[in-house]
């Protein structure tokens, strides 16, 4: 009679556990962030400034990192244990530098990457609104990753994130989200990235032309398919603007590195980690050139905290620019701050449109 007794009692807790499992995973389906193939965003602000030709135009890509991922945190994606700083000064200090990094930049345009809106992961904070505040320009906001609930690492789970891409501009611009394919299929898809594009639109004073600006951020862990067709997405819709005669510009996290830096300089030191793969030598499309500084390292891997050495750190150069021939490359320097606040550096570009 006990033995049957237990037998119930287990087969009961089974049940209910495959219930909740079923409910959850249900919820998840549900409230899968489904975005459109375009969607126009929202401008907030005014701009200060006009776009005009053979002025110098100051740009500045900084993957943030959701303002966690400083020097002193790992991440368990990149064979780390980490998913968040034990505490939120950490996302309210590297907030405060990133602030001042772009009050001494003085940067025409600001493309951020991993920017949240509200996760879990940095405490809540809305991140786009602290980075606009006080910005004399005008700003809009894309989300790439929206999931009710990450329920892993099961111990210690991701939770609820809302994250995304940011531009801020003193230009006066339009902005359009488009979607990038997914490197996830049903039902990793219901809770990871949801890739785009920023194109951002900007009038250039006594021309018919515009400049063209596209904020990414590409897939890094897949198995290279999902990768090749983003970037041929960026390849068409690059192409397409140069073909009107307008000036166009690429920038961002590209997660791979460039072909035309000498990446051997940041060899491979552990094969079982993640590695970036090399963007393709026949990829650049005519008419373009890549620009970016390969002197310096712009991301780490997040296996360990940083231990102040490149030596022994796997380091990369995946941030960078492509801008067009009708576009003059005065200067791109990667700005080292000994991954400090992020766990990648800020790349800036200084350029000037041709007439």
């Amino acid at each position: 009679m006990r033995r049957h007794t237990g037998l119930k009692i287990f087969l009961a807790i089974i049940f209910t556990i495959l219930a909740l499992l079923l409910i959850g995973f249900s919820i998840l389906m549900l409230t899968e962030y489904k975005p459109a193939e375009v969607e126009e965003l929202t401008i907030d602000g005014e701009a200060t400034k006009e776009l005009v030709q053979d002025e110098e135009i100051k740009i500045l890509t900084y993957n943030l990192g959701y303002l966690s991922l400083d020097s002193t945190q790992d991440f368990f994606m990149d064979g780390g244990e980490s998913v968040m700083p034990k505490t939120a000064s950490n996302v309210n200090k590297n907030l405060a530098a990133v602030k001042n990094l772009m009050q001494n930049e003085n940067a025409d345009i600001y493309l951020f990457q991993e920017v949240d809106y509200n996760a879990k992961r940095s405490y809540k904070m809305n991140q786009y609104e602290g980075l606009k505040d006080g910005f004399e320009g005008v700003a809009n906001y894309a989300f790439y990753h929206k999931c009710l609930y990450i329920p892993y690492p099961i111990l210690n789970p991701v939770g609820h994130v809302e994250g995304g891409l940011a531009v801020l501009s003193k230009y006066d611009t339009t902005a359009t989200r488009i979607a990038l394919p997914s490197a996830y299929s049903w039902p990793m898809r219901a809770v990871m990235f949801k890739r785009c594009l920023m194109e951002e639109r900007m009038k250039i004073k006594d021309s018919d032309k515009e400049l063209v600006i596209y904020n990414l951020h590409l897939e890094a862990y897949d198995d290279g398919n999902t990768r090749i067709e983003q970037l041929n997405i960026l390849k068409e819709h690059m192409q397409e603007e140069y073909a009107k005669g307008n000036y166009v510009i690429a920038g961002g996290d590209f997660n791979q590195k460039f072909p035309v830096v000498d990446n051997d300089q940041f060899p491979i030191l552990d094969e079982s980690h993640y590695a970036a793969a090399v963007i393709p030598e026949d990829y650049l499309p005519e008419g373009f050139q890549y620009a970016v500084d390969g002197s310096k390292p712009t991301s780490r891997l997040l296996n360990v905290p940083y231990s102040g050495n490149y030596d022994d750190t796997q380091l990369y150069i995946i941030d960078g620019y492509i801008i067009s021939n009708n576009i003059e490359m005065v200067s791109v320097n990667t700005l080292e701050n000994g991954f400090s606040y992020s766990d990648h550096h800020p790349v800036e570009l200084i350029v000037k449109l041709k007439k």
